[in-house]
């Protein structure tokens, strides 16, 4: 027992804490080998658990390998992967996992064997699609993903150590102007002018605004619970996790009050002239119509979203506040919206000026 306890030990990299699996075993010919590999699950008991694993392995057969040849990357994929892991994650994230699987990663990792996957073939990709002018965090991300799958369900014996891709800087919120945001409530008609409204003053998510139901509003208390939102039309909990409440502000009290009347207290606030919930591409496409008819700069959905943030930090509110308005899982995310209102930043200039 007191060989087995050093097989697992903590690194510290660039501020962060790694567990390492690390031991030294005999081979088939009585050479002495050393097996040392993050653990595929960054947990203590994750890492022990694996370690033990390969150490016994290693010790009966000689190898850290898996006894079976691995399966080819398309094979697990549209295989193990497909039927177990993919039903785990929201559907907007099954979307997007599909469309990177038909946008080269099949093509380029497709017939190579799991354990054939390393470093030098990963970043040989991420070589190429920078000279396509492709990021590749998301697609190597996505790689990572399915290695990872394939270890936790014994279809790979370890856990290739894989290039790091640098994170894109972060952008500032992009948000409009309050001109902007009148001129798009004054032109908007519809269900468009009750979505408008929710993002840019209760901060409601797209996904949250289209799945928000008459009883989930209280004018009489004055707040709008937000408890669901739609993925891919899927009903799901609110991305964060958990259900949050919005106090109604006035100026969006207003704008709803025409959509809420004569409805079940079940139905959906914002229904397009058939009776249906407007699917994420309408939204869109209704929104940039609306702004190139008043010839206003394009922006997102999302960037409304931004504005609520934006003017809340703007006039004061505190960071924490914002945080629970919004449904942010973490400080930081809230973090940029003091850089956006550059609050904070015009008083160290002030300071710096002696002003």
């Amino acid at each position: 027992m007191s060989v087995r306890s050093g097989l697992v030990r903590k690194e510290v990299r660039a501020g962060k804490p790694h567990w390492v699996i690390d031991f030294r075993f005999r081979d088939r010919d009585g050479r002495e080998q050393r097996y040392r590999r993050d653990a595929t699950l960054q947990t203590s008991a994750g890492a022990h658990a694996e370690a033990e694993r390969l150490y016994m392995r290693a010790m009966e057969t000689g190898t850290v390998a898996a006894p079976e040849l691995a399966p080819t990357f398309q094979t697990f994929v549209e295989g193990t992967f497909t039927r177990l892991y993919m039903p785990r994650y929201r559907p907007s994230t099954r979307v997007r996992y599909t469309a990177l699987l038909g946008q080269g990663i099949l093509a380029r990792f497709g017939k190579m064997r799991l354990d054939a996957i390393a470093a030098p073939q990963v970043r040989a990709y991420v070589a190429e699609l920078q000279e396509r002018r492709v990021q590749p965090r998301g697609p190597v991300n996505f790689v990572r993903t399915v290695l990872r799958a394939a270890v936790d369900s014994g279809a790979l014996a370890t856990m290739p150590m894989l290039p790091r891709v640098a994170r894109q800087g972060r952008k500032l919120p992009d948000a409009p102007s309050d001109a902007e945001l009148s001129a798009m409530l004054a032109s908007a008609r519809g269900w468009l002018r009750a979505a408008i409204a929710l993002a840019a003053f209760a901060g409601l998510r797209m996904g949250e605004v289209r799945a928000l139901e008459v009883r989930d509003v209280d004018l009489a208390g004055g707040r709008i619970l937000v408890r669901r939102a739609l993925s891919e039309d899927e009903v799901m909990p609110p991305k964060s996790g958990h259900e949050r409440v919005v106090p109604l502000a006035p100026e969006l009290a207003e704008v709803l009050g025409p959509f809420l009347r004569d409805k079940l207290p079940t139905a959906r606030v914002v229904l397009n002239a058939h009776g249906g919930t407007p699917g994420r591409t309408h939204v869109l496409e209704a929104l940039k119509a609306l702004q190139r008819r008043e010839k206003l700069l394009e922006r997102s959905f999302h960037a409304l979203r931004h504005y609520f943030c934006s003017t809340l930090v703007r006039r004061g509110a505190s960071l924490e506040a914002v945080r629970l308005l919004a449904g942010h899982s973490n400080l930081h995310t809230t973090q940029r919206y003091v850089h956006a209102a550059g609050g904070e930043l015009k008083a160290a200039i002030a300071k710096f000026s002696g002003n």
